[in-house]
């Protein structure tokens, strides 16, 4: 799943915005180009979020609605003509993407959401100039608010080109974005029908 789906999944276990914020960081730390201190000492509540996050991944990533969604998603695009970098990373992405697409209509997350990335927690980071890189991250996404434009697979085709654009083997060509975007367009509502089949799935898991 990608940071708002973890953020959901995580506010159905405890309310409380330290760990749903924990939930997402290793996604944050993605994104900004910080890397967490795995094994240090962090704040109890944001270390539960982070064993939360691991521990949703494992689940997700092992599940067959999952991986049969992200093989026929990547069929679409081998359809379209879209290379095999980009294609692999968006039918692993992208289906994450439109996931948490479906999930932003729902006010508890929303709310989950943005307490958690309101909250002042105290991750602890491997490098130095890590701190800084987090905290210009959730100040923009402060400033965003919540991602609504996941409900648009255009959207979600350009913030996927945005991602990509510094890996040379998986950035996308502007014939790749064509594909992309109308290979999500195609798929987005075969996520949303499966979407409460994964929603079930992750419930039941351990």
């Amino acid at each position: 799943m990608n940071f708002f789906g973890h953020a959901a999944v995580a506010s159905w276990t405890s309310d409380s915005p330290a760990v749903v914020l924990g939930s997402m960081l290793p996604d944050f730390a993605t994104m900004s180009g910080a890397r967490i201190a795995n094994d240090a000492p962090h704040e109890p509540e944001i270390g539960r979020g982070i064993d939360i996050h691991h521990a949703t991944d494992k689940a997700f990533h092992q599940a067959p609605v999952v991986t049969g969604l992200m093989r026929d998603l990547d069929t679409l695009l081998d359809e379209r003509g879209c290379a095999r970098g980009p294609r692999r990373a968006v039918a692993h992405i992208g289906v994450e993407l439109l996931l948490d697409g479906v999930l932003v209509d729902e006010p508890e997350y929303r709310t989950a959401y943005t307490r958690a990335i309101a909250h002042d927690g105290t991750p602890i980071w491997r490098e130095p100039d890590d701190p800084a890189r987090f905290a210009m991250l959730i100040s923009r996404l402060r400033a965003y608010g919540v991602p609504d434009d996941l409900r648009d697979p255009a959207k979600i085709a350009q913030r996927l080109a945005r991602m990509l654009a510094h890996r040379p083997l998986l950035a996308p060509s502007p014939s790749d974005l064509t594909a992309i975007r109308d290979a999500l367009h195609v798929y987005k509502s075969r996520v949303d029908v499966a979407a409460e089949t994964v929603l079930r799935m992750l419930r039941a898991a351990p």
